[in-house]
């Protein structure tokens, strides 16, 4: 058999058990064939001091595939059982996965110097003996994704990365906090309303008035619990005022001008958490990232933003689904009108076969709609 078939049957490998574990449904015909991993408890440096986290090795010897593993802004705690569920399915896969967890992020607020500390964590991954580092890269979902794109600009670990997977990320803070503030979004006829998720608009607020006063930032997030926000600006600060602006906005036109009279700080802040701004600075040899078409939480049109970004350029996989409730997979979604079934579509997963930095790269950036293997009737 020819090696680029033993490396593509390698990949399906790792594509079905990764699935059969992550998704809701019985996986141990999957456990009888396969290792059971291996957790070990970790530390690594934040802005915060010292955090743990769990790292997920796959059974047998190494020298394995190491990944960082950015989770974002979850809605549930580090035991919720679809945690473990991933790190086993991507140990599964072959990897050494450990999940990340930023102190910011579990405050609801998105903070930039999660990038640097991204990077070292990666870098003290890669040090250890039983991971390869020139098979290593990093993975993210929703805004972890996004900040795995950022991280591996890092100076530190740009040469050293062979591989960058994103799902659900956002491309640049400065649109998406347009889509937030205006309760809107591109659609396929321009722009369409939009029923911001409850987290989404969480995160958007504490992000936003991370740089103000304590108790300044507490009024406002208080009152921002409504959508949008309603406060006595009279109390406020300049920052506060023009930060509450933005909360109270009504409509496009209301937002971009709300946004556009923000203070330097805030513009720098918004700057500071886009990915757009970090692309040509990723030398990872592969790029890959997905979008559900129908998130919301994170509209599509953020990456869509990314793949125009990366246009022309070698080794980066885009695909689109109709499978997702933002990173949830659903089992079996509704097909289209007359379909009469559900529909699952095939999902890329980066395979890094001994003797390779990374999967050859494609020529330029390919879209690759999701299509299903199977349907039910």
């Amino acid at each position: 058999m020819s090696n680029s078939r033993v490396d593509a049957t390698r990949a399906a490998a790792r594509n079905a058990v990764f699935f059969a574990r992550v998704l809701p449904i019985p996986s141990r015909p999957v456990d009888w064939v396969t290792r059971r991993p291996r957790v070990e408890r970790v530390t690594y440096p934040t802005p915060a001091g010292a955090a743990e986290g769990d790292l997920y090795l796959p059974g047998g010897r190494g020298p394995h595939p190491g990944m960082v593993v950015g989770l974002g802004v979850v809605p549930f705690g580090v035991d919720h059982p679809q945690v473990p569920r991933l790190g086993a399915a991507l140990a599964g896969s072959g990897f050494a996965a450990l999940l990340y967890w930023s102190p910011s992020m579990r405050e609801n607020r998105l903070d930039p110097a999660d990038v640097p500390t991204i990077a070292r964590t990666y870098v003290g991954l890669i040090a250890r003996p039983d991971i390869d580092s020139a098979r290593s890269g990093l993975l993210g979902t929703c805004v972890g994704g996004s900040f795995a794109l950022m991280a591996a600009a890092d100076p530190e670990i740009r040469d050293r990365v062979g591989f960058v997977a994103a799902f659900a990320p956002y491309a640049s803070m400065h649109s998406f906090a347009l889509d937030i503030a205006s309760h809107t979004r591109e659609g396929a006829h321009g722009r369409e309303p939009w029923a911001v998720d409850s987290l989404t608009w969480k995160v958007f607020v504490h992000s936003l008035t991370a740089g103000l006063p304590g108790a300044e930032a507490d009024a406002l997030r208080e009152a921002g619990t409504g959508c949008p926000c309603t406060v006595d600006a009279g109390a406020l600060s300049p920052d506060g005022r023009a930060i509450a602006r933005v909360l109270a906005a009504t409509g496009f036109d209301d937002a971009a001008a709300a946004l556009s009279d923000l203070p330097a700080a805030a513009q720098a802040r918004l700057t500071a958490l886009s990915p757009v701004g970090y692309l040509a600075e990723v030398r990872a040899p592969l790029i890959t990232f997905g979008h559900d078409r129908n998130d919301g939480v994170i509209p599509v049109a953020e990456s869509r933003e990314l793949q125009r970004a990366l246009a022309g350029r070698a080794g980066v996989r885009y695909t689109e689904f109709d499978f997702f409730r933002h990173v949830a997979p659903r089992l079996l979604p509704p097909g289209p009108a007359g379909a009469g079934g559900g529909q699952v579509p095939a999902v890329h997963v980066p395979d890094l076969p001994p003797g390779h930095r990374a999967p050859r790269p494609v020529a330029g950036c390919s879209v690759m709609r999701a299509r299903p293997p199977f349907r039910s009737s």
